[in-house]
């Protein structure tokens, strides 16, 4: 685990090296596979959430901790992480790309919860995994590039843009962080989304 997870290293500190993000897509898959073989031998909590093994909870934990410290979960820092001379078609999918990533390792640790000594939910360890708040940019735009052709992406971008543009994607009031204080009552132990 050492040799992919950053214990000091921030986006100031680097800002030339590229994220590891097919890496941390790989670390990704691996819990999300864990999780389908704990389902079937674990049972759930009270909040639907999964059990993980100790060494997958910390792999989830490594994965977290690394992409907040490469600011993987900020439109600004995917914004500076692209090429100036890139085109905007290969900028706006890259974009898209991390955005997916962020909300696919939201949900995974939404369901995921550590057990404690007994093999029972311990939910005081979840404070280390992602919330709503660390997501600090809009949704992704619709599938429709992704599904599109090949050859016809321009045209889907084309269309698309327009949604880019209305969705404001640089105003930090249409961030997914911002809904987290409308969701989260910290009296409350309960995960809304």
């Amino acid at each position: 685990m050492d040799r992919w997870c950053i214990f000091d290293s921030s986006p100031r500190q680097r800002p030339h090296t590229s994220w590891p993000i097919t890496t941390f897509q790989g670390v990704l898959l691996n819990i999300i596979l864990a999780i389908f073989i704990a389902r079937e031998n674990v049972s759930l909590d009270l909040s639907m959430r999964c059990i993980l093994p100790e060494d997958k909870y910390e792999l989830l934990v490594a994965l977290v901790q690394s992409c907040r410290r490469w600011g993987i979960f900020s439109y600004p820092n995917m914004v500076l992480q692209q090429e100036a001379h890139a085109p905007p078609a290969l900028v706006y999918v890259n974009i898209e790309e991390i955005k997916r990533f962020g909300l696919a390792l939201y949900k995974v640790c939404r369901l995921s919860t550590p057990c404690d000594s007994t093999g029972e939910s311990a939910n005081g360890g979840r404070k280390d995994l992602l919330t709503l708040a660390d997501l600090c940019f809009c949704m992704p735009d619709s599938d429709e590039l992704w599904n599109a052709p090949f050859g016809a992406e321009f045209e889907v971008l084309n269309k698309s843009d327009s949604l880019a543009v209305a969705r404001h994607n640089g105003n930090e009031k249409n961030w997914i962080s911002q809904a987290s204080s409308l969701l989260h009552d910290a009296r409350v132990d309960f995960d809304w989304l």
